[in-house]
């Protein structure tokens, strides 16, 4: 019994030797990346695992543990702790581990720095360095290091640019000597969106001056005997510089005349221009018309009107009436009295004048019906008579003269004793030839 008791141990110990040997045989033939329990696997098999439990790694060197890792990473993906040698493993121990290919050192870009004008770049910190480039305002570039105190940057492609023109340098450049600086290159610019403001537009001041009431006729000198050269618009605001030495006409700053009556409010004191036009040769400032000439036998007394409207007896051979009519072609008014300043009578061998005037009976004076204010302004018609003609007298013409101008209209002998009906009215009533 004793013997069969030793002999079943001793068949245990035996299998337990095979399956024991069988197992690390099998481990050694494993293929790599097939999965292996981590109960069974081999210790010196790699696997998926933290630092600390590279408990059995042998002692490699740091080139040889990097070709290696980079043989199992191509092959299965692992991802390996690099560790010089053993000893690095207990300081490394309760590390993460960290993947070879994400491994790199962090290197800070260069701050950038936007111009806030146009400015020159140059070789050196020196505005008498040589101009190698230029910034515009609004560009960006990258600022790598200032000369000491900062007044000068380097960019990144070794140019120098001073600091104004870029505001306040970023803080914490490095200074560098400026002797040492290399020579430039191409500098490599950041262009940045150009944002332009929309402008406000411009308040304009409210004019307060002078403006056209109407429709103003603008004209090269004072007054209407002068050509037109334009015309403003009803509220148009007018800048006068000068006037005429009557004042009734105003020179803007164009040099044009207007008319004082036409704008709305005056300026007030103005010197007088220095620089009138000549006024234009045969240039009137009145046109005077002479109408409906006419002959009358009366052989009477008859009341024609003076010019205060009283009415007064006259005894008449024969008269002659004429219809007078005004138009104001300049400022100057035109005030009461006016009418017909001289009729001159022949009787075809001697001339002669006569400088009375009359108006039919009950006539208003003429104080309250004549006056011709400004340009365009015109009289109504007034009918004037000379009294009283002689059997062979006739009208050889009719003058009115204002301001030096003599305004005349003649009359023929066929024209008085044909068309204007002249003819002998028999021997005077009263004795006489009239």
């Amino acid at each position: 019994m004793r013997r069969s008791l030793l002999a079943l141990a001793a068949v245990l110990i035996i299998c337990i030797v095979l399956i024991g040997g069988v197992s690390m045989v099998s481990a050694f033939l494993v293929e790599p990346g097939t999965n292996t329990s981590q109960s069974t696997a081999n210790p010196l098999t790699p696997t998926n695992i933290v630092a600390n439990e590279f408990s059995s790694l042998q002692n490699l060197s740091l080139s040889e543990a990097s070709e290696a890792t980079g043989v199992e990473a191509d092959s299965t993906g692992i991802s390996y702790q690099l560790i010089g040698n053993v000893s690095d493993l207990a300081s490394n121990a309760e590390k993460p581990t960290e993947s070879v290919g994400m491994a790199s050192p962090k290197t800070e870009a260069a701050p950038f720095v936007v111009g806030v004008q146009d400015v020159f770049l140059y070789a050196g910190p020196d505005f008498g360095s040589e101009q190698v480039g230029s910034l515009k305002a609004g560009n960006a570039v990258r600022a790598q290091a200032c000369n000491p105190g900062c007044t000068w940057l380097r960019l990144d492609s070794s140019r120098w640019i001073p600091s104004e023109a870029v505001g306040s340098p970023p803080a914490g450049l490095p200074i560098v000597d400026a002797e040492a600086t290399p020579t430039a290159t191409a500098p490599v610019v950041f262009v940045w969106p150009t944002v332009t403001p929309t402008p406000l537009p411009t308040p304009t001041a409210e004019w307060s001056g002078p403006r056209a009431k109407e429709y103003a006729i603008l004209r090269r000198g004072p007054g209407t005997i002068y050509d037109r050269v334009g015309v403003a618009a009803p509220g148009a605001p007018l800048r006068v510089t000068a006037q005429n030495q009557a004042g009734d006409w105003y020179q803007l700053e164009n040099g044009a005349w207007v008319a004082a009556f036409l704008l709305d409010q005056r300026p007030g004191e103005l010197p007088v221009a220095a620089n009138i036009p000549p006024r234009p040769a045969g240039a009137r400032d009145l046109a005077v018309t002479f109408s409906s000439p006419w002959y009358a036998c009366i052989q009477s007394m008859s009341a024609f009107a003076n010019d205060e409207g009283e009415n007064v007896q006259q005894w008449v051979y024969r008269s002659f009436r004429v219809t007078l009519s005004i138009e104001n072609l300049n400022t100057t008014p035109v005030l009461p009295v006016y009418r017909p300043t001289r009729w001159i009578i022949t009787d075809g061998v001697v001339d002669s004048v006569e400088t009375v005037s009359w108006r039919a009976k009950d006539s208003r004076p003429v104080t309250e019906r004549q006056s011709i204010l400004y340009y365009q302004d015109v009289s109504r018609p007034e009918t004037w008579y000379l009294l009283s003609l002689g059997r062979e007298q006739w009208v050889k013409a009719v003058e009115f003269e204002w301001n030096g101008e003599v305004h005349r209209v003649e009359y023929t002998l066929d024209e008085a004793r044909n068309q204007q009906n002249y003819r002998d009215c028999g021997p005077s009533r009263n004795g006489s030839d009239g």
